[in-house]
């Protein structure tokens, strides 16, 4: 029901028999007021165990129109309780767009142009395998897997983004395939075409005689819905293949950890003659100015005429950086490698752990610090010094409007409002590889994987640093990088089991929206409980324990708590 996570027995009078099924919006009379709800279960009398008296029942008042699809209905309820949330908000996740149906028939190429590259190479072997994992370069396309499963059957795409969804139809159409891009070609969709492909919420769309389905970029953040119930489309993607016996193929070019995990046995790596653009990693330490962002090589690409160049810098205010003034040290937790910061008698301490390092630099001893406190617009102040191309600072309020040969400058967003850079210069991605999350390794190597497919084959991408030899800028500075990062990812892996984290455990957050805390609360033993900030994270091995104890703090709290299963950063 609307605004009600419950279900509710009514009668399906005789002339509404034609056009209910599962999954239909139908609207009913409830305590007086007519609600809209969702058909999630159909029944005649005398089919069910339990005996319902029809006569008491209520019919239904009207039918709205389409809503679920009737095989997605069990997934929606499966989603609902996998992610602790309403199984009313996730039906309305997985709805047509469109209560009336358009009559659409069924339509697929007929001479369709099939890729012979080295991707399309790779799917018959996965394919076999009943599904698994493709690490594709960023350079290499991997809408090569979608054409190949097409030539078929159906293939369902998920991708992280709109646009990149958008490009995804155009690119296919242009192979001769044909292509609903969902939610606009609902109808399509549900009519038969070659492949249904669209951002996150198409995990729900229907697809006519689906064959495969394909995520695009399983490591993107975009994948996870960040509200309630905080479900991602990799695991829903998951449950769908299982429940429809068809192969999930996922693309990465940098592999989360859980893929990597529940994938070990069924991964294949796809080797290019180009994989990565030109890297080059910079030492801030080497800057003339303590605590300038302005190197050689940054100052170059700003000043060269006609080429477009992406400053990323992700702090817009205070940054928690701490730099020893003498050996220009970043300050970082040798335990954890997590960013130092000061109490309040300036003493450095870990946040991450927990633990006090004293007053002096950990490098050298010294006692004196500098804090880089300069966000993107006293950033965009120096370039616009330096450069006679426009300088855009790229926020919220901005317009995407791209001309070539500018600088645009803000956080990780504007590579999302880019389309394509001549350069992209991570200014000082310190702030991002010490920040005191266990994924924050994960974070950075999907910035910039998103940055070289921006740049593409002939670009060029700066990582500006003080921590040159750390691992990932070590591996970035090699010259077959795939290797390089396929070692990384292990060990990160071999790292996680060891200290049973994600994807060898399960993490959930909880907020609680009123002043009283989770310690009034007994949780089930095997719970185990850190504070993040003004949240909660819960880890346990056992799903039944997690359930548990999501089900007694939701006795407790009601409605003041919310629940976010398998957070991306922690």
């Amino acid at each position: 029901m609307s605004g009600i996570d419950k279900i509710f027995d009514y009668l399906v009078p005789d002339e509404f028999h034609s056009r209910v099924a599962l999954g239909t919006r139908v609207r009913v009379n409830l305590n007086g007021r007519r609600v809209a709800g969702w058909v999630v279960d159909l029944a005649r009398h005398g089919e069910r165990e339990q005996h319902i008296d029809v006569l008491r029942l209520a019919p239904l008042v009207s039918v709205s129109g389409a809503g679920v699809e009737p095989q997605i209905v069990p997934l929606t309820k499966w989603v609902s309780q996998e992610f602790f949330g309403s199984w009313r908000a996730t039906l309305s996740f997985a709805s047509a767009p469109r209560m009336r149906d358009k009559a659409v028939h069924a339509h697929f190429g007929q001479s369709p142009t099939l890729p012979t590259d080295e991707v399309s190479a790779a799917v018959p072997a996965l394919v076999e395998n009943g599904g698994g994992l493709l690490v594709v370069p960023p350079l290499v396309s991997a809408l090569s897997v979608v054409a190949t499963l097409a030539g078929t059957g159906p293939v369902l795409v998920v991708c992280p983004t709109v646009r990149m969804a958008a490009m995804g139809a155009a690119a296919l159409r242009r192979r001769g395939l044909t292509a609903a891009l969902v939610p606009d070609d609902w109808e399509k969709a549900r009519a038969g075409v070659d492949v249904v492909i669209g951002a996150r919420s198409s995990v729900f769309a229907p697809c006519a005689n689906v064959s495969a389905i394909v995520v695009i970029d399983e490591h993107d953040e975009s994948l996870h819905e960040e509200r309630s119930p905080a479900w991602n489309a990799v695991s829903v993607a998951r449950q769908r293949a299982l429940s429809e016996e068809i192969p999930l193929i996922l693309t990465s070019s940098v592999p989360s950890a859980r893929a990597l995990h529940e994938c070990s046995q069924s991964t294949v790596r796809v080797h290019s003659a180009r994989e990565w653009p030109r890297i080059e990693v910079v030492d801030l330490g080497d800057v003339p100015v303590a605590g300038s962002l302005l190197s050689s090589q940054l100052l170059s690409s700003v000043a060269q005429s006609g080429v477009t160049t992406v400053c990323v810098l992700n702090t817009k205010g205070k940054a928690r950086l701490i730099v020893c003034k003498a050996c220009r040290v970043v300050q970082a937790c040798p335990q954890c490698s997590s960013l130092l910061t000061q109490d309040d008698n300036d003493a450095l301490m870990c946040i991450r752990c927990n633990a006090l390092h004293g007053s002096v630099c950990i490098g050298c001893g010294r006692s004196a610090f500098i804090v880089p406190r300069g966000g993107i617009s006293q950033l965009r102040t120096q370039v616009e010094a330096s450069s006679t191309n426009p300088v855009i600072e790229v926020s919220s309020d901005t317009q995407d409007t791209w001309t070539k040969g500018s600088v645009f400058i803000g956080t990780e967003a504007v590579l999302f409002r880019v389309p394509s850079a001549d350069c992209v210069v991570f200014a000082d991605l310190d702030r991002d590889l010490g920040a005191p999350r266990l994924s924050a390794q994960s974070e950075v190597l999907s910035l910039i994987a998103k940055a070289a497919r921006i740049v593409g084959t002939h670009g060029q991408i700066i990582i500006q640093t003080r921590q040159p030899h750390h691992p990932l800028m070590m591996a970035f500075a090699q010259q077959n990088i795939s290797d390089a990062l396929r070692g990384l990812s292990e060990a990160d892996l071999a790292q996680r089991k060891v200290f049973n984290m994600p994807p060898f455990s399960r993490v959930v957050r909880i907020t609680l929206s009123t002043g009283r805390t989770i310690d009034e609360v007994s949780l089930p033993h095997g719970i185990e409980i850190a504070r993040e900030n003004e949240s909660l994270l819960l880890r346990t091995s056992s799903a039944a324990d997690l359930a548990d104890a999501i089900a007694i703090l939701r006795l407790h709290f009601g409605s003041s708590l919310r629940v976010h299963a398998d957070p991306q950063r922690f």
